[in-house]
């Protein structure tokens, strides 16, 4: 009953004034971006997390601003607002902060001029719908939704947030050239922008890949005139763009540009190996229950969370994959039914809320559909689909009031009662956005908030011990470290890490016992060999930290550290011909190595090598002239008669 009458309430007279009509644009304009910086107010000086240490700070370290050319790769353009903000600012995180909130403001604003010109395309035109109300209330919801905390204060999804952002406006810039007369001036700027900002946008992030698609819709949907084939052939240059992620994924791009690698490589063969690591099927199947779980988060934000313990489904009749199938099914069902009655009765309301269904589908269907990716679920992944959902809800709200004042005779305007929806639905959302992004304060609060929503998920109790490690909280690190090794008894990383914490501690017995697993988990692991030598010299058993040393250097010949150790306890036991050889090769490796010459000398010295001992302390003054204990050992020998 209510579908039947949405396409009917607005020829009611509902509102005697609508002012968000007329300033609708103005109060966007004012109104989103000081949501964006109250909301986000707390996390100007949040540090970077998580991934952010591979794709801002080591990319930004190993590629300078001068190598951001030529432009290639499918993330270009959000690795090169990275190094610019490297450039600008280092490492300092309020530079980067700032700019997501900028582009989460913009996107704010592009999702209200979004359904603006929506409203006035041809399907629209004329339907007596409060677009403007509906318009600034979607950009709001869109604008504070918690949902949103991971793309904006989560650095590294800048990847999501601007991608948006290009996604949005060029599709704008398309919809006013479509609106445009023929022949009118700006009609071929507004296609080239369109254009521009469609290929820029396949090279922000590999979500915007359907971007082309929905400008077909809209084609199809909203606007008529002149036959099908005609309309589409004009599109043509954007259907072209669907080759750039496709050819960039695969290096294409890079080897037309002439180049050996492209930017963000790491990336590309992360997602490479998932391609063919991961089971299409079983990822596919998931999503169907991962998609009703975004929507949930979309409807009641709660238990947010960075890393969520997400099982696989390996069956399709698993009764939660066919529930979820199901309701989906008839959710894409009802958006498809609202646009197929908006085009036959010219339904405004159903019309918006079938289009922000059939947006929620189309762009999330790139990360939930059959292209595997090894992390299930994230919440950065609802950014690009959001839009589409606060849309449907925020025709379906004043379509609901409409028909409520129609109902009871009701005076009130589209804009008081799109004020009072803001009250109830934007200001709750907004402050549970601000106390979400507390736990983005540091560390060690986001990943004790993880722990405790994902307690039986390996990698967010070795990270929340990594980061106890690095604030020298010893006790809590190992505590997470046992939780780690009991979900995966075979991880070496959390042995390796446990051992360095014991011996920091001088619990040698218990560094010996995690190195020795370390190692047997990984048995190419010199580092681990090395440090348990350092706890065998430390309990004085120097013939098991020599067997360490030998198979640290026989693992990695070039360990110039354990090459120079081995040679001193040899020294010490007095076989020096085995020390020499050691020293000999520590300073084969490092010829700076002063202390490896200076033993070297004192091994000559005593073997009655008078001239090779004062070549050596030599050598080390020319290394180190301020190398005292050289120098008094070089004029004791050169004192001394031959």
């Amino acid at each position: 009953m209510i579908i039947r009458s949405m396409a009917k309430i607005q020829s009611k007279s509902i509102e005697p004034v609508d002012i968000f009509e007329d300033y609708g644009f103005i109060a966007a304009v004012l109104l989103i971006p000081v949501i964006s910086f109250v909301i986000y107010s707390n996390t100007f000086s949040s540090p970077f997390q998580f991934d952010d240490y591979l794709y801002v700070i080591s990319y930004n370290k190993n590629h300078p601003l001068s190598s951001f050319w030529p432009p290639t790769g499918s993330r270009y353009f959000t690795y090169l607002t990275f190094a610019l903000n490297y450039s600008f600012g280092g490492l300092g995180t309020f530079g980067y902060h700032l700019v997501n909130v900028l582009i989460h403001s913009l996107n704010g604003i592009g999702v209200y001029l979004l359904v603006r010109e929506t409203s006035k395309t041809p399907l629209l035109e004329g339907s007596g719908i409060p677009a403007g109300s509906i318009a600034l209330l979607s950009s709001v919801i869109f604008t504070a939704h918690p949902v949103q905390t991971e793309a904006i204060t989560y650095v590294t999804q800048r990847f999501a947030s601007l991608a948006t952002l290009f996604y949005i406006f060029s599709l704008l810039a398309f919809i006013r050239w479509r609106r445009s007369a023929e022949g009118a001036p700006k009609r071929i700027l507004f296609y080239a922008a369109a254009l521009v900002l469609a290929v820029i946008a396949q090279k922000t992030k590999e979500i915007t890949f359907t971007l082309p698609f929905m400008m077909l819709f809209f084609e199809l949907v909203f606007f008529k005139g002149g036959s099908i084939g005609k309309r589409v052939l004009r599109l043509v240059p954007f259907l072209l763009t669907l080759l750039i992620i496709p050819l960039t994924m695969y290096g294409l791009d890079a080897f037309l540009w002439g180049g050996e690698g492209a930017i963000g490589d790491e990336v590309r063969n992360l997602q490479l190996r998932d391609l063919h690591n991961i089971s299409r099927h079983d990822y596919l199947i998931t999503q169907f229950r991962v998609v009703v779980t975004y929507l949930r988060l979309l409807v009641l934000p709660v238990n947010q969370n960075l890393d969520y313990d997400y099982p696989m489904f390996r069956t399709f009749f698993d009764p939660e994959v066919v529930a979820s199938f199901v309701f989906l099914l008839l959710f894409f069902s009802l958006g498809s039914y609202l646009i197929w009655r908006a085009l036959k009765k010219n339904g405004g309301y159903g019309a918006l809320a079938g289009f922000g269904i059939i947006w929620f589908f189309v762009t999330i269907s790139i990360e939930s559909s059959i292209i595997p990716i090894k992390d299930i679920i994230f919440e950065h992944r609802l950014y690009l689909p959001s839009p589409g959902m606060a849309i449907a809800f925020s025709s379906f709200a004043l379509f609901l009031a409409g028909l409520f004042k129609a109902r009871f005779g009701l005076k009130a305007s589209s804009s008081a009662v799109t004020i009072a929806l803001l009250l109830v639905t934007a200001a709750p959302l907004g402050a549970a956005s601000y106390v979400r992004n507390k736990v983005w304060v540091n560390e060690i609060r986001l990943f004790e908030d993880i722990v405790r929503k994902s307690p039986k998920k390996e990698r967010v109790r070795y990270n929340l011990a990594w980061v106890y490690q690095v604030r020298g909280k010893k006790e809590k690190a190992i505590e997470q470290y046992k939780e780690s090794i009991k979900l995966e008894p075979n991880k070496d990383k959390s042995h390796y890490n446990a051992a360095l914490i014991y011996q920091s501690m001088n619990d040698n017995v218990n560094a010996i016992a995690h190195f020795k697993e370390a190692v047997r988990i990984s048995p190419k692991n010199a580092v681990a060999y090395y440090n348990m030598a350092a706890s065998y010299v430390e309990m004085g058993d120097r013939p098991a930290a020599i067997e360490c040393y030998k198979e640290a250097i026989r693992i990695n010949p070039g360990y110039e550290d354990a090459q120079y150790n081995i040679g001193w306890m040899y020294k010490e036991a007095g076989d020096l011909k085995k020390a020499e050889a050691h020293f000999l090769a520590a300073s084969a490796l490092n010829p700076a190595n002063a202390d490896a010459r200076y033993n070297l000398g004192l091994i000559y010295r005593k073997l009655g090598m008078r001239d090779r001992a004062i070549d050596e302390f030599a050598a080390v003054l020319r290394i180190d002239p301020a190398y005292a204990a050289a120098e008094t050992e070089l004029n004791k020998i050169k004192s001394r008669p031959r």
